[in-house]
């Protein structure tokens, strides 16, 4: 195979992670606005996204990658069991603070879902947080103390702890990916998508959904999560943590403007405060990390 017509991911990994990456944080922008027009008890909307996603994922699977199927063994090591586990009521958390806060809210908090994962990393792994990193840390924690202020008085405040336990689940799922051995982990995250229906499932009404509120839900499950989870596996792979946190940046930002322009859901004035600590500190992190790559520094 000639250079030439070696695949993108050979010829020039971070410029195939580049697009990977942003592939799948574009199938994520409308995720937010498809689970508000549904209109739907949002524990129902998770038994049956579950449900969507997981299906998708097996057919993806069955149809493409049945080679790299793991054995009924390796589901049941570590890895995978966290895997499952943390795609499960990850989702679950992320739905149940749609019902509860703004869609601004909801996606600002889950910002810190990186910064979360480098304490995790620096207190199981050891891994040194340098002092760019820790201020960072303490900036998008007072832009998520600013959001949470502006939620005590509109009882939104449990949907932002919400919002805050999913960030807690991803970083936790950012650090079991950098210690897991390499493999195919997508049918450990279909299974997870199939747990978090049933951990929904007591607390659902099962209400009766009409036809386009299926629909809704088939595109938010099974083309929005399966396929925006399956390109995100891959991208950040091929990316520094920067750049991949920079890329991400852009759902948190399209989320809540598409739910404003489309619905009219005003996030209110401190969750727009906030927000911009919270992006302000994130942009200025990941430039200063980003200069340092560029220098030969470690990032």
């Amino acid at each position: 195979m000639t250079t030439a017509r070696a695949p993108l991911s050979t010829r020039n990994p971070q410029a195939y992670g580049f697009v990977v990456t942003v592939l799948g944080v574009l199938f994520f922008f409308p995720d937010v606005l498809v689970v508000r027009l549904i209109q739907a008890d949002t524990m129902t909307i998770a038994v049956w996204r579950g449900v969507a996603a997981f299906v998708a994922t097996a057919l993806a699977l069955g149809l493409f990658g049945r080679e790299t199927l793991p054995n009924w063994w390796e589901l049941l090591r570590w890895p995978s069991l966290a895997m499952i586990f943390l795609q499960g009521v990850g989702s679950v958390f992320f739905l149940a603070s749609l019902g509860q806060t703004s869609a601004a809210n909801a996606l600002l908090i889950l910002a810190t879902a990186p910064f979360i994962a480098a304490m995790m990393s620096w207190a199981v792994l050891r891994e040194r947080i340098d002092a760019a990193t820790w201020g960072a840390i303490v900036g998008v924690f007072g832009g998520v103390g600013i959001i949470a202020a502006g939620s005590l008085g509109g009882g939104h405040l449990s949907g932002d702890l919400f919002a805050l336990a999913n960030a807690v689940v991803i970083a936790a799922y950012y650090v079991v990916i950098r210690m897991a051995p390499s493999g195919n982990l997508m049918p450990s995250i279909a299974l997870g998508y199939l747990l978090t229906s049933l951990i929904a499932l007591p607390f659902a009404p099962m209400e009766v959904l009409s036809l386009p509120q299926y629909g809704l839900i088939a595109i938010s499950g099974g083309v929005i999560l399966a396929g925006g989870c399956f390109l995100l596996q891959i991208g950040p792979r091929y990316l520094p943590a920067a750049e991949v946190s920079m890329i991400t940046m852009l759902e948190v930002i399209a989320g809540p403007l598409l739910v404003w322009l489309f619905i009219g859901e005003n996030p209110g004035l401190k969750t727009l405060i906030g927000g911009s600590v919270i992006l302000a500190v994130i942009t200025g992190h990941t430039l200063v990390k980003l200069a340092q790559s560029q220098r030969g520094q470690p990032a």
